[in-house]
C-alpha cells in the first residue's frame, strides 16, 4: 500500500535503525534493526525478501601442495605427481588420503583460478624436462624446459583457469633424458591453486 500520513503511524518503525519495507502481501511493514556489522541480504524465503545476515568471510581461497620424498621420473614416461603435503588448504581443494594427484573445486567456489606449478628435476643427462597441467583428464597447458646439461633443471608452469564445481587439476611430468630423474621433494617441487573470484 501506499504509505501515506494516516497510514503511517501503523508501520512506523519501532527502533533505531528500523526500516519500512514491502511484504509478500504487497503491504508496507517493518524490518527490525540487525546485528551489528550485519548487512541488508536478499532472501526470498522471507516475507520481506530481506533479510540481515553476517557478510560473506573475505580473504584468501586455495591450496598449495608439497611432497615430503622425491619421485621418480623415468625417461620418456608420464608421471602422475602425488602429493602428501598439504602447506595450507582453505576449503578441501586436496584429500592426502584418496586422489592425492588432484585438486578439486569444491562447492560454491566456481569461477577463475590462479594455478601454479614447480618443479627442480635432478638429472645428470640432457634432455627435455616437461611440466603438464592436466584438467579431468586431459592436457589442458604444457611447459618445456631443455637440460642443457647435467644437474638440475627449475619448471614453472603458471595460467589462469575458468573451473566450474568438481572440476579436478593434475599435474604430469614427463623427461627425455635417457635415464632416470627425480623430482626434488620439500618447497621446491609444487602445486597450488589460488580463487580470483567468479
Amino acid at each position: 500500500m501506499a504509505i501515506t500520513k494516516a497510514t503511517a503511524s501503523s508501520i512506523a518503525p519501532a527502533a533505531k535503525g528500523d526500516l519500512v519495507v514491502g511484504s509478500a502481501t504487497n503491504d508496507a511493514s517493518v524490518l527490525a534493526v540487525g546485528t551489528n556489522t550485519h548487512v541488508l541480504t536478499a532472501d526470498s524465503s522471507t516475507t520481506t525478501g530481506l533479510k540481515w545476515a553476517a557478510p560473506t568471510a573475505a580473504g584468501f581461497k586455495g591450496c598449495r601442495l608439497t611432497f615430503s620424498s622425491g619421485v621418480a621420473v623415468a625417461s620418456s614416461t608420464n608421471v602422475t605427481v602425488n602429493w602428501d603435503v598439504e602447506t595450507f588448504d582453505t576449503d578441501a581443494f586436496h584429500s592426502t588420503s584418496s586422489n592425492t594427484s588432484r585438486i578439486t573445486i569444491p562447492s560454491g567456489l566456481a569461477g577463475k583460478y590462479l594455478v601454479v606449478a614447480k618443479g627442480l628435476l635432478e638429472n645428470s643427462a640432457e634432455g627435455l624436462s616437461i611440466i603438464r597441467l592436466y584438467k579431468n583428464g586431459t592436457q589442458v597447458f604444457t611447459v618445456d624446459m631443455y637440460k642443457w646439461n647435467g644437474g638440475y633443471t627449475h619448471t614453472l608452469l603458471t595460467d589462469i583457469l575458468d573451473l566450474s564445481v568438481s572440476d579436478y587439476l593434475e599435474i604430469v611430468w614427463y623427461q627425455n633424458t635417457g635415464s632416470s630423474g627425480t623430482l626434488q621433494a620439500g618447497q621446491t617441487t609444487s602445486f597450488g591453486v589460488q580463487f580470483l573470484g567468479a
